[in-house]
């Protein structure tokens, strides 16, 4: 007898999902090339799936718990901390109108199904009726199917870093009018494994706004003219 196919579901998780947390982290991190997911210990998923740290959303399907995101939130008691802002994000937001989109994981058995775009939207609305005015991402380079799906959700990139030992490029969305506005009559391309381009590229002002083939589109921001 044929069982029918769950339809997915995006969800908000907690503490009783938690086993399935780490079994989607461990199954897909096994797998991944170095950079690409950093796990979280216990006691920080503790935080993201009792919401002290943020929110956990998961992907439910037939075969149960398939995808898992995470969005750290700031709050008084855990702040955004550090001297350098997130690129493009004020000081005045800094410490706690910037949130950041966190690990997600797609089992292999399920990607190409669309479950990363179902979290990002879920944990985008979590962050803005948080009342965050920016939601940040930092994604390894190489990982082209991550960021190209973060831009095609509206984050541009605004920086790049070498520190971990591979380049990590910095993704940026604002909710308020006109946040990162760039002119289209001012653009350029960059080879998207060029990673000494994009420095710079963005060291001259510009943000990566959509991939085109082999390449990322930059505009101007108009806030730099």
């Amino acid at each position: 007898m044929n069982m029918a196919v769950r339809v997915p579901v995006v969800r908000k998780l907690s503490m009783p999902d938690m086993l399935d947390v780490f079994d989607v982290e461990g199954s897909v991190a096994a797998l991944a090339p170095e950079g690409f997911i950093r796990p979280k210990d216990d006691g920080e998923m503790h935080g993201y799936l009792d919401g002290t740290l943020g929110a956990a959303y998961g992907v439910v399907d037939g075969a149960g718990l398939s995808a898992v995101s995470l969005l750290r939130l700031p709050s008084d008691d855990h702040a955004n901390m550090g001297l350098t802002p997130f690129p493009r994000v004020p000081a005045a937001d800094w410490r706690h109108r910037a949130a950041f989109l966190e690990n997600a994981m797609v089992r292999r058995v399920a990607r190409g199904r669309g479950y990363q775009r179902m979290l990002l939207d879920a944990r985008i609305d979590h962050a803005q009726r948080a009342g965050m005015n920016w939601v940040c991402s930092g994604v390894h380079l190489d990982n082209v199917v991550s960021w190209s799906n973060l831009m095609a959700k509206g984050m541009a990139i605004v920086g790049i870093r070498f520190d971990p030992g591979y380049p990590v490029i910095g993704l940026l969305k604002g909710f308020q009018p006109g946040a990162l506005a760039s002119d289209p009559n001012d653009h350029v391309l960059v080879p998207v494994a060029d990673a000494k381009r994009h420095e710079m590229v963005i060291d001259a002002g510009y943000v990566g706004v959509r991939p085109i083939g082999d390449t990322v589109v930059y505009q101007r921001l108009i806030a730099d003219r």
